[in-house]
């Protein structure tokens, strides 16, 4: 088995071919060679032009003489005569570029030599003739190549599929640069996240925060227990629709005051007054509308919501816990402004903001990072597929084993 490196494959595969292909190489070289010749020589035949006409045609018809010599030797400068690197696309562009020079010549000499051939009649005769050695040449090199160099063709045709391996390359050593790169500014971030969640949870430690989370705490609880013994609101929405629907009439009853006790009651009991005559009003009334079964309900629950109005007044437990409840907002509202007057809370945002913010850029790097690896693994992969095929491709046509070794950069 052959193993040869990847950035040196190009010269190996060339130098094998040329062995294999001695033949055809040297055919086509020498016709090629040939045809530099005739071109040399249409230029030979140029000068002769000049140096015949020289003293016999008039300023107007030299004019045209220089022009179309000018012209048809930058044509022919214009031909790609390939040197060392001969293959099929560059043949074909030198067989094409001689067709485009016949052209250039029929179309110049059609316009310039009307004004001075007379004067040049044999050097007309040897461009016609160097020009047919040339076509002769061209045709030759033309049914050489449909004919003779297929199975070369297709030899160098492999080599159309070396940049393929050479990108594949590159853009595995940029993924992993890339993957590298954001691993670092990852790993940056969660440092900087470490710090800023030391730097919160010292902040949060203050005595200040700790007492306004008893205190929210205490409130929380409160809430919930308040809200047990609201748990009729089933009678009081049936209530609403009655009277919305004009069912009932009754005009002692502040509709505006039950919307806003169903949407949030305790926030409306702590706008009322301390004795909550407003609820009191309010539970009066539906008491007495189901003791009188105005509403319809089930048996179970009007009597259940009879006794929880009842065990209300009774107790007078809502009127101690919402005395409860607007002190704790008091107090709540009294270390909230101690935090603030001492930049606890100025403070305490701005962290949180910058937590908030890396969080984010956390999670868009390890996007990245994911999609990256994604990138790189498919790069691997499609490398690993496209140089097998291509070493078989190899081995098959120089009848040995091949190996591409494919150093990176990491």
């Amino acid at each position: 088995m052959i193993e040869i490196a990847l950035e040196e494959f190009e010269e190996f595969y060339k130098e094998r071919l040329n062995e294999l292909f001695f033949k055809e190489k040297r055919t086509v070289t020498k016709l090629i060679s040939n045809i530099k010749e005739n071109l040399i020589e249409i230029k030979i035949c140029l000068d002769h032009f000049i140096d015949a006409a020289e003293g016999k045609i008039d300023e107007k018809a030299e004019k045209s003489l220089h022009f179309f010599s000018d012209r048809i030797r930058k044509e022919i400068d214009d031909v790609y005569i390939p040197e060392e690197d001969i293959n099929y696309d560059n043949i074909t562009d030198l067989l094409n570029s001689i067709k485009k020079l016949f052209n250039s010549i029929n179309e110049i000499a059609r316009k310039s030599l009307p004004k001075f051939q007379k004067e040049v009649q044999p050097e007309i005769k040897e461009l016609n003739y160097i020009t047919r050695k040339l076509g002769k040449k061209q045709g030759i090199l033309d049914n050489f190549l449909r004919k003779k160099y297929t199975p070369l063709r297709e030899a160098e045709n492999l080599l159309k599929k070396l940049p393929k391996l050479f990108t594949l390359k590159e853009n595995i050593e940029n993924a992993k640069l890339d993957m590298e790169n954001l691993e670092k500014e990852y790993k940056k971030k969660e440092e900087i996240q470490q710090q800023l969640t030391s730097e919160l949870l010292e902040i949060e430690r203050d005595p200040l925060f700790k007492q306004l989370e008893q205190k929210k705490d205490e409130l929380f609880k409160l809430r919930m227990k308040i809200n047990d013994y609201l748990g009729f609101k089933k009678a009081l929405k049936k209530l609403r629709f009655e009277l919305e629907k004009g069912n009932l009439h009754l005009s002692n009853i502040d509709l505006n005051y039950l919307k806003e006790f169903l949407k949030d009651s305790i926030r409306t009991l702590t706008n009322e007054d301390k004795d909550l005559t407003k609820l009191t009003s309010l539970l009066v009334q539906l008491r007495h509308i189901l003791e009188e079964n105005k509403l319809n309900l089930k048996t179970e629950t009007k009597e259940k919501t009879i006794e929880q109005i009842n065990i209300i007044f009774d107790k007078k437990l809502i009127h101690d816990d919402m005395e409860k409840l607007r002190s704790l907002l008091v107090e709540i509202k009294k270390i909230e402004k101690d935090i603030s007057n001492a930049g606890l809370a100025a403070k305490l945002e701005d962290v949180k903001n910058k937590v908030s913010s890396n969080t984010v850029k956390l999670e868009h790097l390890k996007s990245d990072l994911e999609r990256k690896n994604k990138d790189y693994l498919r790069y691997l992969s499609s490398l690993k597929n496209e140089r097998e095929e291509f070493q078989n491709l190899v081995s098959d046509v120089i009848g040995e084993d091949v190996k591409i070794n494919i150093t990176f950069s990491f």
